[in-house]
């Protein structure tokens, strides 16, 4: 995998852990920019990325994790360093925090 595939898939990772955050996106690719759930203020990619990670976690995000029966699977996590999410009655499907966040938005609509 060359630089520029691993920064594409960066990207998109990036871009699906704002999303799940609430975060809504104007714009896609280098130029996107970002509203915050929090402020309603628009910032760039880079920073968003650097505001959410600060953030820490979500007490809503947390809730709505537990509501839906996910939980943080053991081990060392993903080799990119983020966090695995289970759920228990679906045997070994992993999710990142993000691909749990949105399927239990999805299922609590």
């Amino acid at each position: 995998m060359t630089d520029r595939d691993q920064s594409a898939e960066r990207g998109e990772t990036e871009r699906r852990e704002l999303e799940a955050a609430g975060w809504e996106p104007k714009g896609h690719g280098a130029k996107t920019i970002w509203q915050s759930p929090a402020d309603g203020r628009w910032y760039a990619h880079h920073l968003a990325v650097v505001m959410l990670a600060e953030k820490g976690p979500n007490r809503e995000e947390a809730r709505l994790l537990d509501e839906h029966g996910f939980e943080r699977a053991s081990g060392d996590g993903m080799p990119d360093g983020r966090e695995r999410w289970v759920r228990l009655e679906e045997g070994l499907r992993q999710y990142t925090r993000s691909q749990a966040l949105i399927k239990a938005r999805r299922e609590g609509a």
